[in-house]
Order: C-alpha cells, then structure tokens, then sequence
C-alpha cells in the first residue's frame, strides 16, 4: 500500500467496498435455495382473475369509490371458502369484489362482523359470457370500526380444478 502524501485514497477505499459487497453477495447467493426448490410459497399473481376484479371494482370510481392499492389471491374449491381480515372504519362504505376466469363458476362474497355475523349490504354478481368465469361483490358500511372478515366462496365450477380467483375492494 502506497501511503506517500498525496496519494489519494479513494481508489483503494472503492476498491475495499466492492469487494466487501463481493463478498456479501457470495454469501447471500449461497443462501439461496437450491433450483427447483421452493422458498417463497406465495402464488403466481393470477392475472385474469386480477384483471377481471380491477375491471368490477372500476365501475364503482363511478360512484366516488378509490380502489385499495393491493390485491389478495390463491384458489378456490367447492365447499372451502377463504377468509381475509381486513379493519374497517364506520362512516366508510366498503365494496370487495372477486373475480374468477374459471369456466362455470359462481362466486359469492360475504363480510362478516369479529363475531361472525354476516353484515347487512349489497350483493352483485355477474358471469362472463360463454360461462367464461364469474365475479361477486359485497358492499357494506359498518356501523363500527374494527377487524372484520371477508368470506370468498365457489359455489359451483364445471370443471372440478380448483378455481383461480382475485379479490380487491373500493372505499369512500
């Protein structure tokens, strides 16, 4: 090392940093998993199913309605519906919306209150042409602020894979 004055530092600082990130990426790429081997288990974003819900709750900006930024997705079969967690505010008006490009499908959606009611509000459902899908909605306006739970269900599918679907909501 060269430590006449004058000699600038710099180089030899850069040089020590990259190989510090050098050596920590080593690292990191050691601790990946191995190919083939799965790490994330978060599903594939479903982009039909996402497409279809965004393109539902669009029709509620209509009304004055903003669209959550976020998405909840996975796969649906008869007779499991899933559930998310969600807090609603009082004096809000809610509408989920799912999606399913799942051929035959009928889909319903349900807000239930932290005891299990199911809330009072608006159903909407609608099926794709050709029996190319469906989409349901719920929207409610809870009388209290809280953690309530969104309930997506599958109905009925003529195929009998598990259905692909996509869940998203509006407020105002």
């Amino acid at each position: 090392m060269n430590t006449r004055p004058g000699t600038p530092l710099l180089p030899l600082i850069l040089t020590g940093v990259c190989l510090a990130a050098l050596v920590a990426g080593k690292a990191v790429a050691e601790d990946l998993p191995a190919p083939g081997a799965v790490k994330n288990r978060a599903p594939i974003l479903p982009s039909e199913s996402r497409r279809l819900a965004l393109e539902t709750a669009g029709a509620f900006v209509n009304d004055g309605f903003r669209i959550r930024d976020g998405e909840w997705n996975g796969t649906l079969a008869k007779g499991s519906p899933h559930f998310l967690q969600v807090t609603l505010f009082a004096g809000e008006n809610y509408w989920f919306v799912a999606a399913s490009p799942a051929r035959g499908a009928v889909l319903r959606v349900t807000v239930y209150d932290s005891a299990g009611k199911a809330l009072k509000g608006e159903q909407w459902k609608g099926v794709l042409g050709n029996g190319g899908g469906a989409r349901s909605a719920a929207g409610v306006a809870p009388e209290k602020s809280g953690k309530y739970f969104v309930g997506v269900e599958l109905l009925e599918q003529a195929d009998p894979a598990p259905a692909e679907f996509s869940l998203v909501y509006a407020y105002k």
